[in-house]
């Protein structure tokens, strides 16, 4: 039941947010071909036949062609060795025929889990040109986040950026706020504490992950103003007795049940009696996090047109 004179939280759906960015991208893209004959182009490195990866290369391939874009799927064995992986990714950023190039995570388990003496995942992402980055996981745009120079940024990590375009278009306030974050992620997690952490939130940013106790992550959530959660396993859950009233949550979990539902990582129908601001799963950020990398990936053409324009604004 919902706290006495409180209501429940606003459903921060994000296929509004989405249609908003897919406005501006699509008008980008029109004035690019127009002003310099340019269709920016995205190669995706699928490895692997992963269903869940699989269906989110689609939704990718999908916006691509709903916006004008070109994206070609870079299809390669689970067996592939992460040196041969990264020479494919240096060929790649080689090529003149692709603005961005994006490396589909996870990676099968003998690159993703890894000896830090060897060729790895990170050594993957760094192989990725900085002006082609278009997911914002290799160390030039980590830096550029960690910076958080907002005026000068260039391609921002996709998932902090959509979440950022969530804040801003729900009028979720982040200054001064205590944050958590969830989860040991890459692409999701790590950039998410920098954003949050950072000058584009101003948030006191606390980050929780397998290596703190149960009883301190739940200390600490029950704690936050603001919650970001990306941890996806089957034995993780929020639920309301971790949250505190008017909490503002984000869920960028996504899990596939075996009967093909997904899930996230909160007890969404119990919190939101007492969140002010939650995502659902699906329909939260996942559409948000594709049109992001629609943004990034026309800045990208832009910036190898000579017109591109560093910096970001959130109104």
């Amino acid at each position: 039941m919902p706290s006495p004179g409180r209501s429940p939280a606003v459903v921060m759906f994000g296929q509004p947010v989405a249609d908003a960015i897919e406005a501006r991208v699509a008008e980008g893209v029109a004035e690019l071909v127009r002003s310099r004959g340019v269709v920016p182009s995205l190669a995706i490195v699928l490895v692997g036949e992963s269903g869940p990866s699989q269906r989110y290369v689609k939704r990718k391939l999908d916006a691509c062609a709903r916006l004008g874009m070109r994206a070609e799927v870079i299809a390669l064995p689970p067996t592939i060795s992460a040196d041969a992986l990264r020479e494919e990714v240096v060929r790649l950023g080689r090529s003149p025929e692709h603005h961005g190039v994006l490396v589909q995570l996870p990676l099968p388990a003998h690159i993703e889990t890894h000896d830090s003496a060897t060729t790895n995942k990170f050594d993957v992402f760094d192989a990725i040109p900085a002006d082609k980055d278009v997911d914002g996981v290799g160390k030039d745009a980590i830096a550029s986040l960690y910076r958080a120079q907002q005026e000068r940024m260039r391609l921002m990590p996709g998932t902090a950026l959509a979440v950022r375009r969530m804040m801003a278009f729900y009028g979720v306030g982040t200054e001064g706020k205590l944050a958590v974050v969830v989860g040991r992620n890459d692409i999701t997690s790590k950039p998410m504490v920098q954003m949050l952490g950072g000058r584009l939130c101003n948030a006191a940013a606390i980050w929780c992950h397998r290596h703190v106790s149960a009883d301190d992550q739940r200390r600490l959530i029950q704690q936050a103003d603001i919650i970001v959660t990306a941890v996806g396993a089957p034995s993780y859950r929020i639920t309301a007795d971790m949250v505190k009233p008017g909490a503002a949550i984000f869920d960028v979990a996504t899990r596939v049940d075996p009967q093909g539902k997904m899930h996230g990582d909160v007890d969404f129908e119990a919190v939101k009696e007492l969140a002010s601001f939650i995502t659902p799963v699906p329909k939260g950020v996942g559409p948000v996090t594709v049109a992001a990398l629609s943004e990034n990936l026309l800045r990208a053409a832009q910036f190898q047109a000579g017109v591109g324009r560093p910096g970001y604004a959130f109104t």
